[in-house]
């Protein structure tokens, strides 16, 4: 059930999946560019099976959530402070915290903001800061010139069709603030690395991605692992989304970096 909270004023959208059993520990889950909290309904009740609360929300101006009306509502660190308060509105207890893509950078903004309440961190097929070359993306060109509508119609629909997230991936898209499209496209592009300052945090932390992930470079992220001194997981067969390509086996690999913390 979607839940629909005040996070910094403003209504942001998130469903709680309750442990099964005794509860080991909290997670919260922060989704990436243009996504939504649906993006962990195949994995959400996989961890939950596994003792944890989950908590997953959808980014400020992201589907269901309000768009904002602050000057500053679409910024990194608001979109950080949003992790921060939205696990402390849900009363979690020193959550463990992944961000899969942007959600990554988002992750390091939470992190930073208030180290003491989280039991690690994880970046999920993510990177250490943006990249410029990702302009060259027709979806981010495109950002500039034309309306929502005219992207999906004739840039994003045509590779969706037939697909069994058609409905939702549409919904979203047109849903979803334009400004907060535009304002997270630059993040992707021109956002600094905090993964230095994160590394003398000394948080347990985990780095993943699938094997053909086509996203962040692959040498960037193991670069990442290092940095932070991270446990490093390759999952066989899978890219840039191991959520919803082998949820099973992402499961089971966060499960364990977690049970063991």
């Amino acid at each position: 059930m979607t839940n629909f909270v005040e996070i910094q004023g403003e209504s942001l959208a998130a469903i709680l999946y309750e442990a099964v059993g005794n509860r080991k520990a909290d997670v919260v889950l922060v989704h990436g560019f243009t996504g939504s909290k649906e993006d962990f309904s195949l994995l959400a009740p996989l961890i939950a099976d596994a003792g944890y609360r989950v908590l997953t929300f959808d980014n400020r101006g992201q589907h269901e959530s309000a768009h904002t009306s602050r000057a500053d509502g679409y910024s990194m660190p608001s979109l950080g402070r949003d992790v921060v308060e939205i696990s402390q509105h849900f009363q979690l207890q020193n959550p463990h915290l992944l961000g899969h893509s942007f959600g990554g950078l988002i992750s390091q903004q939470a992190v930073m903001l208030n180290p003491s309440i989280w039991s690690s961190l994880t970046l999920m097929c993510s990177g250490p800061g943006g990249q410029a070359n990702w302009f060259d993306d027709p979806q981010f060109k495109n950002l500039n010139n034309e309306n929502k509508a005219d992207i999906w119609r004739e840039i994003m629909e045509p590779e969706r069709l037939g697909n069994i997230k058609f409905d939702i991936w549409e919904k979203r898209w047109l849903a979803s603030d334009a400004t907060a499209t535009m304002a997270y496209r630059d993040h992707l592009l021109n956002q600094s690395s905090l993964i230095t300052e994160i590394s003398r945090l000394g948080i347990a932390s985990h780095v993943i991605y699938g094997e053909n992930d086509d996203a962040w470079p692959i040498e960037d992220q193991n670069r990442m692992a290092q940095d932070l001194q991270a446990k490093l997981t390759v999952l066989p067969g899978c890219g840039h989304c191991p959520n919803e390509e082998n949820p099973d086996l992402l499961a089971k690999e966060l499960v364990s970096f977690w049970n063991s913390k």
